[in-house]
């Protein structure tokens, strides 16, 4: 099933929002450490349990959420930022995600591709290869498996969002942040502080307290929270292929907003992505893929 005109302009709306979230975060992370940003960002998500009730989710689920989605994904891909991947390469490769949701999706809930879905995935993955050429500085062996890793969370979480249904998806991003404050603290005061908490507090500044507020209110809460939505309502392969436009969002908005420059395979790989989602959500003549 095709996307609705509203659902595809609420799947874009999360990825500008989203996208928007790396020059945010490059600004703030002048001041403050990457991981340690992560937990102001879930911890913020967190606080809005005071005033938004439980979805109907049981705890376990939530817990699980929080976990591949907040302290998974973040923690492997800060970390493996670490060992030898640059903040940019792990951006773009993180996104892989899209592309482990389908596939999860296809062993787990028996989704199945369309030839057509074949044929933009393969134009989307071209871009995004694209991106990743142009963005790589030479990632140890071990950076690049956390970042899989991180991604391979990801997209767990996605199906894991998928499996719960119609249900309250804005309540379940704001409890599902639960999981993600202790640990993404604990790898903070391992990888980034020696210890000491001081030493992290010290680095909030206003800067930083303006990112975390549009991180945690816009991507966390109202980027889920859409997400979410879109994964219950439909296929996995309909949905996954517009987090694509995140990192087309992020390094345009970068362009823009910090000077960055924009390269011939930058431009050359958005423009892949742009007609590989064009294929995905315009409306299909194709019989499936057998």
């Amino acid at each position: 099933m095709a996307l609705t005109p509203r659902d595809l302009l609420l799947a874009i709306l999360a990825a500008f929002v989203w996208g928007a979230t790396f020059p945010v975060s490059a600004i703030a992370l002048e001041a403050t450490p990457p991981i340690f940003f992560a937990f102001l960002r879930f911890l913020c998500a967190a606080a809005f349990v005071l005033v938004i009730p439980r979805p109907a989710v049981p705890w376990p689920k939530l817990l699980l959420l929080g976990s591949f989605l907040g302290a998974g994904q973040y923690g492997f891909m800060f970390v493996s930022m670490t060992q030898g991947i640059s903040a940019s390469l792990a951006s773009l490769l993180v996104h892989t995600q899209a592309f482990f949701t389908i596939l999860i999706a296809m062993l787990v809930f028996s989704e199945r591709l369309h030839l057509r879905q074949v044929g933009a995935l393969a134009l989307a993955l071209a871009g995004l290869a694209c991106l990743v050429a142009d963005r790589a500085d030479g990632g140890g062996l071990l950076g690049l498996a956390l970042i899989l890793i991180a991604a391979l969370c990801g997209a767990s979480g996605n199906n894991l969002l998928k499996s719960l249904g119609k249900v309250d998806t804005l309540g379940v991003a704001v409890w599902m942040s639960l999981a993600a404050p202790l640990p993404l603290l604990a790898l903070s005061l391992v990888f980034e502080s020696r210890g000491s908490v001081a030493n992290l507090v010290a680095t909030i500044t206003w800067e930083v307290v303006g990112a975390v507020a549009y991180s945690a209110l816009l991507a966390t809460l109202l980027g889920f929270a859409i997400w979410g939505r879109l994964l219950a309502t439909y296929s996995a392969a309909a949905v996954a292929p517009l987090f694509l436009l995140v990192p087309v969002f992020g390094i345009a908005l970068s362009a823009l907003t910090l000077g960055e420059r924009l390269t011939g395979l930058q431009i050359a790989g958005a423009l892949l992505i742009f007609v590989g989602l064009a294929l995905t959500v315009s409306p299909r003549r194709a019989i499936d893929a057998r």
